[in-house]
C-alpha cells in the first residue's frame, strides 16, 4: 500500500511539473532576414521557429535599425503560432530626467524608467514623465531615421524665451536674458521686463516644477481696433475713459486694455447713416450725449427744407437712450450741466438752447447771432467759442450770461480746458494760442503764424500740443523750446489730447478717421507677453 502511494504520488508530481513547463512553438517567416527580439533580447533572424515556454511574450521585428514592428504574443502549450510582421518606419527617443528613474508614459502605454531609449512612430507624441509626486509632460516631434533627445528637470521649471524684435533687452528677475534662450527656473512667480529705446514694461508670470513654457514678447503697434476711431476725442472726468466718435456710434475706451467698454447708437439708425458729429459724457459717467445732424435720412422729416439735429441722450449702464429728439437747427455742440440734469446745446446761429432731460422742456439765450464752434463746461460755467473770435461764459445753472470777450481775429477752432480748470487753451486761424483764465483774461499766447486745429496742455502744464494741418508740435509751455515734432499724418489732425505727460493721442475728423497715440513723439508700442 505504501509502495502504491508512493507511485501515485510521483505520477502527480510529473504530470504538475510537466504542466508547469508546458511549452509552445511561434514561427515567423516574413520578412525574410529580419532581426528577431524576444522581450528585447536578440534571438536569430527570419525565417525562425522558436519554442518557448507558455506566457506572453514582446516580439520584435527589424528589417533596420529604424523599421521595426512589436507584437505581444500569448504562447499556448503545445501549440504553433504563425506570425507575420511588417516593419514600419520609426525614429529613436532617448530620454532622461532630474531626478532619474522617473516612468516615462504614453497614453497608457509606459515605456520605461528614465534613462531609457524606445523607437516610436514618426510624429507627434506627447509624452509623461512622473516621479513620485513630481510630474510634467513634454510634446516630441519623432523623425524617421532620427534620434530625439529629451531631458526634463522634475524640479524647476523649463522656459524658453523669444523677443520680436530680437534685438530687445530681456530682463527675468533682473538678470539680463539673451534671447532666444531656455532658462530653468525655480517654482513660483517670476518678473520679467522687456526694453527697447523709449518702449519698456513689466510682467509677471507663475511656473511649476516640470513645466515647461514658451514666453514671447512681441512690440506692437499701439491703436483703437477695430473701428475707425475719429475726432474729437475727451477723456472723461475722472479720465477712466477716452471717448470718441465712430463708424457705429459714441465709443468710451479703456486705454488699458484698447478696447471700447461702452459704445452707444443710434437705435433707428442702426447702420448709422447719418454720423454723430459732437457728444459730451456727464461728470458721473452715467450719462452720454450726441449730436447727430440729419442728413440721409432727412427725408423722414417734416421740414425737409431746414437743418435738423438729433440729439440722443443714454444712460450709459442700460446703454439705452433716455431722451431722443430732432430739433431743426444746426447743432455744434453739447455740455451736460454740473447737476447732469440739463444738457446745454450751441447752436450755429448762436444761441444756447437749456434742454431739461426729464422734461423736454427748453430756453434760450441769444450770443447775438454768431456762429459757435465749440462748448465746454468745468464745474460751474459754460464756455464757448465763436469763428468771430468771441469767448462767452454762462452759468450753468441758469444759463445766464456772465462773460464775453473777443480773443481772437478769426475763427476758434478748438476750445479745452486744462485738467485743473485753471486754463482755457484756445486754437485758432489767426495762428495763435491762448490760455486763459476763468475771467476771460488771456495770461500767455503761443503765436505760431499758421492756423491751429487744436491745442492742449498735458496733465501737469508743462507742456503744450498743438496741430497745424497734418503735423502737430509739443513745446515747453514755460520757455516754449520744441520738445517733439510728429509729421506726415494722413488726415488734418482737429483734435490733441494728453493721457499722460508723455503719452499723446492725435485724432483727425470723420473723412480721414484716425486715432494714434505717441510716447514722446515715437508713435506708442506697446510689448504684448504670450505664453504657450
Amino acid at each position: 500500500m505504501k509502495k502504491f502511494l508512493f507511485i501515485l504520488l510521483l505520477i502527480i508530481s510529473a504530470v504538475s511539473l510537466f504542466g508547469c513547463e508546458g511549452k509552445g512553438k511561434i514561427v515567423i517567416k516574413e520578412p525574410p532576414n529580419a532581426k528577431v527580439y524576444i522581450d528585447g533580447k536578440y534571438v536569430g533572424t527570419t525565417p525562425l521557429e522558436l519554442t518557448l515556454t507558455e506566457g506572453k511574450y514582446k516580439v520584435t521585428v527589424e528589417t533596420t535599425e529604424f523599421d521595426s514592428e512589436t507584437k505581444t504574443v500569448q504562447v499556448f502549450f503545445d501549440r504553433v503560432v504563425e506570425l507575420r510582421f511588417k516593419p514600419k518606419p520609426k525614429g529613436i527617443l532617448k530620454a532622461d530626467s532630474i531626478p532619474k528613474g522617473a516612468k516615462v508614459i504614453e497614453g497608457k502605454v509606459t515605456y520605461g524608467k528614465t534613462p531609457l531609449s524606445v523607437k516610436l512612430d514618426p510624429g507627434e507624441h506627447l509624452i509623461v514623465f512622473k516621479h513620485g509626486s513630481l510630474g510634467a509632460s513634454r510634446k516630441v516631434n519623432i523623425e524617421y531615421k532620427k534620434v530625439t533627445e529629451i531631458f526634463v528637470n522634475l524640479e524647476k521649471a523649463v522656459i524658453h524665451f523669444n523677443l520680436n524684435p530680437p534685438d530687445a533687452e530681456l530682463y527675468v528677475d533682473g538678470k539680463r536674458i539673451e534671447a532666444p534662450a531656455t532658462v530653468e527656473l525655480e517654482e513660483g512667480v517670476h518678473k520679467a521686463e522687456v526694453k527697447k529705446g523709449v518702449y519698456q514694461d513689466k510682467f509677471k508670470f507663475s511656473v511649476k516644477k516640470g513645466e515647461e513654457k514658451n514666453i514671447t514678447y512681441t512690440l506692437k503697434d499701439v491703436q483703437l481696433p477695430p473701428i475707425q476711431a475719429y475726432a474729437p476725442i475727451e477723456f472723461t472726468k475722472d479720465y477712466k475713459f477716452l471717448v470718441s466718435l465712430g463708424k457705429g456710434g459714441i465709443y468710451l475706451w479703456d486705454l488699458k486694455d484698447f478696447k471700447p467698454h461702452i459704445s452707444v447708437y443710434d437705435p433707428q439708425d442702426v447702420r448709422n447713416f447719418d454720423k454723430f458729429t459732437n457728444f459730451d459724457v456727464s461728470d458721473n459717467n452715467k450719462l452720454i450725449a450726441g449730436v447727430k445732424p440729419i442728413k440721409a435720412l432727412k427725408y423722414t422729416l417734416k421740414y425737409k427744407d431746414r437743418p435738423a439735429t438729433k440729439i440722443l441722450v443714454w444712460n450709459a449702464e442700460t446703454l439705452s437712450p433716455v431722451f431722443s429728439k430732432v430739433f431743426y437747427e444746426d447743432i455744434v455742440g453739447v455740455s451736460f450741466s454740473q447737476d447732469n440734469k440739463s444738457l446745454f446745446m450751441a447752436t450755429n446761429d448762436g444761441r444756447i438752447i437749456k434742454l431739461d432731460i426729464k422734461d423736454g422742456s427748453t430756453t434760450e439765450t441769444d450770443l447775438t447771432n454768431l456762429k459757435l464752434t465749440d462748448i465746454k463746461r468745468f464745474e460751474d460755467r459754460i464756455f464757448i467759442s465763436s469763428e468771430g473770435g468771441r469767448l462767452f461764459a454762462i452759468d450753468s445753472k441758469t444759463g445766464e450770461l456772465l462773460l464775453h470777450k473777443k480773443v481772437h481775429d478769426s475763427k476758434i477752432n478748438r476750445l479745452e480746458i486744462s485738467k485743473d480748470g485753471s486754463f482755457l487753451i484756445t486754437s485758432s486761424n489767426d495762428g495763435r494760442i491762448h490760455l486763459i483764465n476763468r475771467s476771460l483774461n488771456i495770461v500767455d499766447t503761443i503765436d505760431v503764424g499758421s492756423p491751429v486745429l487744436a491745442a492742449n496742455l498735458s496733465i501737469s502744464d508743462d507742456a503744450l500740443a498743438y496741430s497745424i494741418g497734418k503735423t502737430v508740435k509739443v513745446i515747453s509751455a514755460t520757455d516754449k523750446y520744441e520738445l517733439y515734432t510728429i509729421k506726415g499724418l494722413n488726415g488734418d489732425v482737429i483734435d490733441v489730447e494728453f493721457w499722460t505727460d508723455e503719452i499723446l493721442i492725435t485724432a483727425s475728423g470723420i473723412k480721414t478717421p484716425e486715432i494714434k497715440l505717441w510716447n514722446k513723439g515715437h508713435l506708442l508700442r506697446k510689448w504684448v507677453q504670450t505664453i504657450e
